[in-house]
């Protein structure tokens, strides 16, 4: 009986400790991604990716777009759609950007799009 309250007594310590640890997160749940992160990738359109049917991919970004398309980033096999101020978005239509924002899926929230080159944002 001993033996049994033991382990009994083991178990729950054991469980108490994988929750203090943060290991209440049910396995192969993804990790949350919060906050404000820079992505870097080319701006394109929903329905070509990373592949565009004309071969100037700014005016087929546009024309996409045009047509009802979303604008989206494409960062390496990624695609993530872009939600946020179109013009600014438009600037970038088939060229490489910086996008700080949330992601929330495969959406990013866009606070700012610059130049690759345009450095870091301002903390504030």
């Amino acid at each position: 009986m001993t033996q049994l309250v033991s382990w009994q007594y083991t178990l729950a310590v054991l469980l108490a400790m994988g929750l203090l640890a943060g290991c209440s997160q049910q396995v192969g749940e993804p990790a949350p991604f919060e906050g404000i992160h820079v992505f870097e990738g080319r701006v394109s359109d929903s329905s070509c990716g990373a592949v565009h049917r004309m071969e100037d991919a700014r005016a087929c970004t546009e024309a996409c777009v045009g047509a009802g398309d979303s604008y989206v980033l494409v960062v390496g096999d990624v695609v993530h759609t872009l939600e946020g101020n179109a013009d600014d978005i438009r600037e970038f239509a088939g060229a490489t950007a910086q996008v700080s924002a949330s992601l929330d899926g495969d959406t990013l929230r866009v606070v700012q799009i610059r130049a690759p080159d345009a450095g870091m944002p301002n903390e504030g």
